[in-house]
């Protein structure tokens, strides 16, 4: 089950990439959603440079977004 988790995050967070460049604002939101999945999977497995790589991700999912709305608003 929690290899299933790892292939979920990694399936959202390459959909983000593709949404990303075709400039979709959400995009953001399911790179955040990837990355989430990705933080918990890399904590049931104890990979915690993983964990630290997916905490500053979903930090920098929030100011992309928001960057963005400001930039499409």
């Amino acid at each position: 089950m929690i290899n299933l988790l790892g292939w979920l995050a990694t399936s959202l967070i390459l959909l983000g990439y593709y949404l990303n460049a075709k400039q979709d604002t959400s995009s953001w939101i399911v790179w955040f959603v990837g990355n989430l999945c990705m933080l918990v999977y890399s904590l049931f497995i104890s990979a915690w440079p993983q964990v630290g790589l997916a905490i500053a991700l979903l930090c920098l999912n929030v100011y992309g977004y928001i960057e963005w709305k400001k930039i499409n608003s």
